[in-house]
């Protein structure tokens, strides 16, 4: 039998980001966008200062709880080599464990496979993603938490529960880089990563077991998972257009932008999505 796809308007999303007149706008469409997506994700940043203690964790937001504000990359480096072993595996056990989300209507909660995939490929084909090379061309960003971002987006705009949507973290000596990350989504068969770096969809255990290895330290690199909201390893602060753009006004200047413009295009193509209804493959009877 032929497949068919059929259309997910995402209303909300497309008549506040996207169909807003210009002339309406208090500041640039793509803060407009930015604002929009944030009051969908539900992000909530915890405070205080991490603990050691993280087997105590129940759940997976209880675990980000105990991260507090502190830094993914200062946490690896204060605990001891024990510790991160019996957290590693910890996290692992919660990500294996059924995720349990009060429901949203209209918001899957369980993706499928097929799901999954359409969402990688909105990553790897988005024009951001695919002119990587214009926006980091000393290699000196890598931009792991660009891409994080986009699959994070992507999944958002199709549909996909808040909740369900995680970004697992890497902290450690991996020679160039200290740490790394992924957006992961919730399906029927449990997490998958969205690595581009792996040119694929994979599990969490191929994952870690393609960058666990890369250590180049005497203690393991360690395995964080938070909100998707969260936007980088240093603290918890949620997307804010400060942190994307270098400005919080109309006034967007591309050359002060250490980005060169990473996300203010992005954000800038997704307020442009418009009328374009968004696609994903139709699920299998």
């Amino acid at each position: 039998m032929n497949k068919i796809t059929f259309f997910i308007f995402v209303s909300f999303f497309l008549q506040s980001c996207s169909l807003a007149p210009v002339q309406d706008r208090q500041v640039a469409s793509y803060q407009t966008c930015l604002e929009m997506m944030n009051s969908i994700i539900q992000y909530t940043p915890y405070y205080g200062y991490g603990t050691k203690s993280f087997q105590t964790a129940k759940s997976l937001d209880a675990l980000e709880a105990l991260y507090g504000n502190e830094s993914l990359i200062d946490i690896q480096l204060r605990l001891s080599q024990a510790e991160i072993k019996s957290n590693n595996k910890h996290v692992v056990e919660l990500l294996n464990s059924e995720l349990k989300l009060e429901a949203i209507e209209g918001k899957n909660l369980k993706s499928s496979e097929k799901d999954a995939q359409f969402i990688y490929e909105a990553l790897e084909n988005n024009y951001v993603h695919k002119k990587h090379d214009c926006y980091d061309p000393k290699g000196t960003i890598g931009f792991c938490f660009g891409r994080a971002t986009i699959a994070h987006m992507e999944a958002i705009v199709r549909n996909t529960h808040p909740g369900a949507i995680r970004k697992i973290w890497i902290a450690g000596d991996m020679g160039k880089w200290g740490h790394h990350v992924a957006t992961m989504i919730y399906t029927v068969n449990g997490w998958r990563v969205l690595d581009t770096n792996l040119g694929k969809v994979v599990t969490v255990d191929v994952w870690l077991k393609t960058y666990m290895p890369m250590k180049q330290g005497p203690k393991d690199i360690m395995v964080f998972v938070t909100q998707a909201g969260r936007f980088g390893p240093y603290d918890n602060k949620p997307y804010n257009a400060i942190d994307l753009f270098n400005t919080q006004s109309e006034d967007y200047d591309r050359a002060k932008d250490f980005f060169q413009g990473y996300f203010y295009d992005y954000f800038e193509s997704l307020d442009n999505i418009k009328n374009k209804p968004l696609i994903t493959p139709k699920k299998s009877i």
